[in-house]
Formats: structure tokens, C-alpha cells, sequence
């Protein structure tokens, strides 16, 4: 399952117009990342993974990918690109971003970030869903953000 975007090869796809990571285990907008650099990318579905649910997430997909015409299957219009410009230029595009990590750093972690991590790993139903967390934490993602 995919956690990330950012650690991934696609940077050494230039030319990829069609992306499709439904039903995988991208958790927030941060993850989100390493799909900026597909400067070609049109078609992009993310459904069915746990980041599709966060406010704002169609906002910054758009934003963060420019050059993509349908999103999920939804085709991206013009006043959406017109509000996601708002929403993510500046300030907001740096929060949202700010749950990241350089591979190979310490990751900072707050005490919000511990409990969040505590709160996940109380709530785990199964074997699949602590070895999910694990390749979460892994990949430097925080559960919940």
C-alpha cells in the first residue's frame, strides 16, 4: 500500500499523465507532496484513501498539481483552481505542508504528534491495521494528520 507520494519514483516520470492510487493508505495533504512533480500528470484518482476525507484535500490537489484536468473521476473546473489559490497560497500551503521530514533526519515530534501516534495505535483493531501504522510512522507520517 502507498503511504506517501514523497518517497517515491515519480520524479523519474516526467512524462506520466494518468495516476491512478485508489484505495491505498495516504493519510494527510503532506503526503500528498511528491505528486508536484508530474508537471504532465491530467488524470489522478485518490479515492477511497483516508486523506480524500480531509478538509480542503480537493483544494490542495488542484493547487498542488496544476496540470491536472480530472480528479477522481470529478473534472477539475476553473473556479475550484480559482479557490485553491486562495485557500493555499503563502501561509496555509506552508501548514499543511509541515507534517514532512528529509529521509535520513530525526523527525521532530510534539507532544500532539505523541498522542496522535498513542491514540492510533489504542484504536488498532488488527494485525493489518498495526502493520499500517507502522509503515505510516515509517514513511515519517503522523497518524491523524
Amino acid at each position: 500500500a502507498v503511504v506517501s507520494t514523497q518517497s517515491t519514483g515519480y520524479a523519474a516520470l516526467p512524462n506520466l499523465e494518468t495516476l491512478i492510487l485508489t484505495g491505498n493508505c495516504l493519510e494527510g495533504l503532506a503526503d500528498l507532496r511528491g505528486l508536484s512533480k508530474l508537471s504532465r500528470l491530467k488524470y489522478l484518482s485518490l479515492m477511497r484513501n483516508p486523506v480524500a476525507a480531509k478538509p480542503h484535500y480537493r483544494s490542495y490537489v488542484i493547487y498542488t498539481c496544476p496540470s491536472v484536468r480530472v480528479l477522481d473521476y470529478k473534472r477539475v473546473r476553473e473556479q475550484e483552481r480559482v479557490t485553491a489559490r486562495k485557500l493555499f497560497a503563502g501561509k496555509k500551503k506552508a501548514e499543511a505542508e509541515a507534517k514532512t521530514f528529509t529521509p535520513g533526519e530525526p523527525v521532530k515530534q510534539t507532544p500532539a504528534d505523541k498522542e496522535a501516534i498513542k491514540a492510533a495505535i489504542a484504536k488498532a483493531s488488527s494485525l493489518d491495521e498495526i502493520r499500517r501504522l507502522e509503515m505510516m510512522l515509517n514513511s515519517g507520517a503522523i497518524p491523524g494528520f
